[in-house]
C-alpha cells in the first residue's frame, strides 16, 4: 500500500508507548488501563492501492476526565495520498502539528485532505462512546476508481491543489456512514475486500455529487441579481404585520428557499429568525416607553399566545418581559 511508516506514541499518565504498525494483520487494543476504557484499531488493507482504518472507544469509569490525550501520529505515504477522517459517533480534536492547528471532529463534520506525510496529536472527549473510520486511497488508485476527469474534478470542488491541504467539511451521515459499514463481519477474505470496494466506490461518487451540488449551488447564490442588503434594510423597517417568505419572494423574484439561503449564507441566520430577534428588540423598547398591555404586544408582534412571547423573551434577553416593566 501507500503507506510507508504508521508511527503511534500513545500517550497515558505522563507514560508512553510508542507502536510502529506494520505488517498486513494490524489489529490491536488501545493500551489503556481497564478502569478507564477499552477499545481497538484495525487496519484493513483493502486493495493494494486502498486501507481503511477503524477505531473504537468504550469508556468505563464514571469519574473518568472529560478529555485526556490519546497519542501522536506520524503517518508517511510513498506518493501523494487522497484522506478522509470521519467521525461516526463521540468527539475527537486534532492538533496538526505541521500548521499549528486546532481541528475539533464530531459527525457530520468530515476531515478531508491530499496527503503525503502529516504530523497529528489526537484527544477524545469522553462524554460518549466513539466510532471513527479513516480511508487512504493513493492518488493512482484515486484515478484508477474515478477515472482521471472525475478525481480531478474532485479535487477542484475540495479545493485541495496541493499536497498536505485539507479541509474541514459537512458531509451528511449518509454518505459517510457507508464506510462505516463496508466491511461487515459475515464476510470474509476477498469476497470482504470485493464488498468494501464497491461501497468505496459509491462513497467517492456520493461524496463528490454532493460537493459539486453544494458549490454549484453556492455559485448561484453569488450571481443573483437581488441585493440581500437591500431585504435587511427593508426587514428593519418593517413596523406593521411580518410579511411571509412567499411575499418576499414573489417581490424579490427569487425562489423562497434561494433567497433564505442566500439571507443565511450573508448572515448567519434565517429570515425568520432575523425578524423574530428584531421584533424581540422592538417589544423590549415599547415595553420600557409605552403602557401596552402585553398580550396586546405579543399579537403585535407576531405571537399568537403571550406564554409564547415570554418565552422568546427571556431566551433572547435572559429575563422576563415583566421584570422588565416592574
Amino acid at each position: 500500500m501507500a503507506i510507508l511508516g504508521h508511527k503511534i506514541e500513545w500517550l497515558f499518565e505522563l507514560e508512553t508507548y510508542t507502536s510502529e504498525i506494520i505488517g498486513s494483520i494490524r489489529k490491536f487494543q488501545f493500551p489503556y488501563s481497564p478502569e478507564l476504557a477499552t477499545g481497538y484499531t484495525e487496519h484493513l488493507e483493502i486493495s493494494d492501492g486502498i486501507t481503511l482504518i477503524k477505531s473504537t472507544h468504550h469508556f468505563n469509569n464514571e469519574d473518568r476526565p472529560s478529555e485526556f490525550a490519546l497519542g501522536k501520529y506520524q503517518v508517511a505515504f510513498s506518493s501523494p495520498t487522497f484522506t478522509s477522517h470521519m467521525v461516526h459517533s463521540g468527539c475527537v480534536s486534532l492538533f496538526d502539528n505541521t500548521k499549528n492547528n486546532i481541528l475539533k471532529r464530531t459527525p457530520d463534520i468530515d476531515l478531508l485532505g491530499r496527503f503525503d506525510f502529516f504530523d497529528l496529536e489526537q484527544t477524545l472527549f469522553t462524554e460518549e462512546d466513539i466510532f471513527l473510520s479513516t480511508l487512504f486511497i493513493s492518488e493512482i488508485e484515486l484515478f484508477n476508481l474515478l477515472g482521471p476527469e472525475t478525481a480531478e474534478n474532485l479535487y477542484i470542488n475540495l479545493d485541495l491543489v496541493q499536497n498536505n491541504e485539507y479541509r474541514a467539511i459537512k458531509i451528511p451521515q449518509t454518505i459517510s456512514n457507508k464506510i462505516a459499514n463496508c466491511t461487515p463481519d459475515h464476510l470474509e477474505g476477498n469476497m470482504r475486500s470485493l464488498f468494501a470496494q464497491s461501497i468505496i466506490l459509491q462513497y467517492l461518487l456520493e461524496l463528490n455529487l454532493y460537493i459539486s451540488s453544494s458549490k454549484s449551488f453556492l455559485n448561484n447564490l453569488e450571481k443573483d441579481d437581488f441585493n440581500v442588503a437591500a431585504l435587511r434594510t427593508e426587514l428593519l423597517q418593517v413596523t406593521a404585520d411580518i410579511p411571509n417568505l412567499a411575499e418576499l419572494s414573489e417581490k424579490y423574484k427569487v425562489s423562497p428557499g434561494k433567497l433564505n439561503q442566500a439571507f443565511i449564507k450573508k448572515y448567519d441566520q434565517s429570515i425568520y429568525s432575523f425578524l423574530s430577534s428584531q421584533r424581540l428588540d422592538q417589544a423590549y423598547q415599547a415595553l420600557i416607553d409605552t403602557d401596552v398591555p402585553m398580550k396586546t404586544l405579543a399579537h403585535k408582534i407576531g405571537y399568537s399566545h403571550v406564554n409564547h412571547f415570554i418565552t422568546a423573551f427571556k431566551k433572547k434577553f435572559g429575563v422576563t418581559p415583566g421584570s422588565i416593566r416592574s
